[in-house]
C-alpha cells in the first residue's frame, strides 16, 4: 500500500514522430481504434511518442521507490489490480472486477478478499500471469530484508490462498476498509518465475529493475542512463490497444530549455508544464492545453528529530510566517491554490482546521518564537537561544525553477521573523532515493523538505505518513512524528466502515495535524499539460495512477 507521500511532480516534454508500418508490436491493420466510427475505420495507426522528463527514475520498481517518474514509466510496463480513472473512479486492470460486498469479493466481516485474475494476461516473455505471481509479490512486500516504501495494509494480511492459477484470496487479521482500493494500486504485480530465487537484501540491486519484464501494454526495450528509456507496443496485451508503436522517455533536467524548445517548435508538448509556459503555449498552433486540478499537495516536511524543529512553537511560527496567497500569485500566477490541510477541498474528508491555526500572521509568529526563548539579542536580525543562532535548512529538487523560487520567497519571509534559512538542494534521485541508497527523506537527513505528495481519494493511507509504526525504513513518515493518539486514530480510521464515524475520526486527525504540524501545506497543484492537438484519448489523471494510466489507448488522428 502506498501512503500519501508521493514525491515531486514531474515535468514531461512530448514530441511526435510518425513511423511506417512493420515496426515491432504493430497492431493489425483492421484493429478498431477507440473513438473510431461505427464502421470501425482506423483513424490512424502506429506512431512514436517521445516524452521528455525532468526526473530520471532511480529504479523501475514502485514497491521500493514511489517517485512520480517511476510510476509514470512503470504504468507502461507493468500491471496492477486496480487504477483510478480520470474521474477518480476505481477500475480493474489485471483483475476481472473490483471486489465488493455486493459481488461477493469482500466477505461481510471485511476480512476476506477474493480476486480473479484475467486468463488472457501474459508476462512479456510469454509466461501466463498467475495467482502465484500475486502471492510472490505479497512476499516481496513483507520480506524483512527488502526496504519497501511502506507495508501499510500488507502487514495485516494473515495468509494468501491460491486455489487455482486465476484466483487469489487474501485473509486479513483486521479490517482495512480501503484494501480493495489500495491492494496492488501503487505496487505492480511482479513475475515469480523470474524473481522468486532473489528475495533478500540484494533484491533492490537486481538487474531486473533496470531491464524489467512486465505484463503491461508496452514492452521494455532499453534504458540508457542519463539519456532515455524506450518501450515498445505489446501486441499480446489483454486490453484495448496499445495503438502507439513506441514510446521513448528522454531525460531533460533543465525546465527553461523545455520552454525554449516549445517556442521554437523543437518539441510538440509538455506534461506538467511550468506555469510560466501557459501564456506562451496558448498561442502555439496545433496543441491543446489541459488544466488538471490534481490531488498533489505542495508542502514542507518538518523533521521532528531536528532539535530546533522539535519545538511545536517554532513549527507553528514557521507556518504562520509563510504567505500562501503570495506564493500562489508570485510563483504560480494564481494557477496553484493555497492549501491549509492535507485533504483536498473537494474531498468529503476535508477540514478547515488549518485555516485559523496557521494563516499568514508574522506578528503572532514572532511572539511564538519569543515564548520559545528565541530572541535577537545582538541586533543582527537573527534570533538566538543558548548562544546559538536560529538557523535551519530547506531542501527541494535541484533544477525545479518554481520550487527554487519558492525557497527564496520563504527564506525572505522567515528572515522577517528572525529565522536564518539556508538552501540545500538535491538531485531528485537523491532527495527521493530509497533507504538502501541513502535517500535524504528516508534517512531523515534534512530539516525542512519542499515537494509534493499525493492525497489519495481515500484517507486510509495517512497511516503511512504520520503513524509511529511507519517511520522509515518501515514507511513514509518522513517527519518522524511520534504521537500515540494520532497513531491510534489513524488505525481506527483505517478499520472503520461507517462513513459518518470515519468523518469524525479524520476530522480529529486533521485537528492534531494542524496542531502538531509534521507538514506545512502550501499549495494545491494544478498541472498544465500541453499536448499535440491530434493526440487522442489523452486523459490527465488527478490521482497517483498518473497521466500514463491509459497510455495504451492513446493514438494520433491525422
Amino acid at each position: 500500500m502506498r501512503a500519501s507521500r508521493f514525491v515531486s511532480v514531474l515535468l514531461v516534454v512530448i514530441t511526435v514522430v510518425s513511423i511506417s508500418c512493420g515496426s515491432p508490436g504493430e497492431k493489425r491493420a483492421d484493429q478498431k481504434m477507440p473513438g473510431a466510427g461505427e464502421a470501425g475505420v482506423v483513424k490512424n495507426q502506429g506512431g512514436r511518442l517521445v516524452i521528455g522528463m525532468q526526473q530520471e527514475p532511480e529504479i523501475l520498481n514502485e514497491a521500493v521507490n514511489s517517485m512520480v517518474a517511476v510510476v509514470y514509466v512503470c504504468n507502461l510496463i507493468f500491471s496492477k489490480f486496480v487504477k483510478y480513472n480520470e474521474k477518480m473512479e476505481l477500475v480493474p486492470d489485471l483483475i476481472t472486477e473490483v471486489p465488493t460486498l455486493e459481488n461477493g469479493g469482500i466477505s461481510p466481516d471485511y476480512l476476506t478478499y477474493t480476486y480473479h485474475i484475467r486468463d488472457d494476461a501474459f508476462w512479456h516473455d510469454g509466461t501466463p500471469v498467475s495467482s502465484a505471481d500475486v502471492e510472490f509479490s505479497w512476499r516481496v512486500m513483507m520480506h524483512p530484508e527488502i526496504n519497501v516504501e511502506t507495508r501499510q495494509g500488507w502487514d495485516i494480511v494473515e495468509s494468501v490462498e491460491t486455489p487455482d492459477p486465476n484466483t487469489v484470496i487474501f485473509h486479513l487479521s483486521e479490517v482495512y476498509v480501503n484494501f480493495a482500493g489500495d491492494c496492488f494500486y501503487d505496487e505492480s504485480v511482479l513475475p515469480a518465475h523470474l524473481l522468486s530465487r532473489s528475495l533478500g537484501p540484494d533484491f533492490q540491486a537486481l538487474d531486473f529493475h533496470r531491464h524489467p519484464v512486465g505484463s503491461g501494454p508496452f514492452i521494455f526495450h532499453e534504458w540508457v542512463p542519463g539519456s532515455h528509456i524506450t518501450v515498445r507496443a505489446n501486441e499480446n496485451w489483454y486490453g484495448e490497444g496499445p495503438f502507439l508503436d513506441e514510446i521513448t522517455i528522454v531525460f531533460i533536467p533543465d525546465g527553461n530549455a523545455l520552454v525554449l524548445q516549445l517556442e521554437t517548435g523543437s518539441i510538440a508538448g509538455i506534461d506538467n508544464a511550468p506555469d510560466m509556459l501557459l501564456k506562451v503555449a496558448e498561442k502555439i498552433p496545433g496543441i491543446r492545453v489541459y488544466r488538471n486540478a490534481a490531488l498533489f499537495n505542495e508542502h514542507l516536511d518538518l523533521n521532528f528529530e531536528n532539535p530546533v524543529l522539535s519545538d511545536k512553537k517554532v513549527r507553528s511560527a514557521i507556518a504562520m510566517a509563510i504567505d500562501r496567497e503570495l506564493l500562489s500569485e508570485k510563483i504560480y500566477e494564481g494557477v496553484w491554490l493555497p492549501a491549509y490541510g492535507d485533504e483536498h477541498p473537494s474531498s468529503i474528508y476535508y477540514s478547515d482546521a488549518g485555516v485559523d491555526r496557521f494563516s499568514y500572521d508574522p506578528e503572532k509568529a514572532g511572539r511564538l518564537l519569543r515564548e520559545a526563548g528565541w530572541i535577537d539579542r545582538d541586533g543582527d536580525g537573527i534570533r538566538e537561544k543558548d548562544g546559538k543562532a536560529l538557523r535551519i535548512d530547506i531542501s527541494t529538487t535541484a533544477g525545479r525553477r518554481n520550487r527554487e523560487r519558492t525557497e527564496v520567497v520563504i527564506q525572505q519571509q522567515l528572515k522577517s521573523i528572525g529565522i536564518d534559512l539556508g538552501i540545500v538542494n538535491y538531485h531528485p534521485t537523491v532527495l527521493f532515493g530509497s533507504y538502501d541508497e541513502g535517500g535524504i527523506l528516508k534517512k531523515g537527513k534534512f530539516d525542512m523538505a519542499l515537494y509534493a505528495f499525493l492525497t489519495p481519494p481515500d484517507p486510509s493511507t495517512k497511516d503511512g505518513s504520520y503513524s509511529e509504526s511507519f517511520i522509515p525504513p518501515a514507511g513514509q513518515n518522513y517527519s518522524r512524528i511520534r504521537n500515540r493518539k494520532l497513531t491510534n486514530l489513524l488505525a481506527e480510521g483505517s478499520r472503520t466502515t461507517l462513513l459518518d464515524k470515519r468523518k469524525e475520526i479524520y476530522n480529529e486527525i486533521s485537528l492534531i495535524l494542524a496542531d502538531e504540524l509534521p507538514i506545512i501545506p502550501l499549495l494545491w497543484v494544478t498541472q498544465l499539460d500541453v499536448m499535440p492537438g491530434d493526440l487522442k484519448n489523452y486523459k490527465p489523471n488527478p490521482t497517483q495512477s498518473g497521466d500514463t494510466w491509459n497510455a495504451a489507448e492513446w493514438y494520433f488522428e491525422r
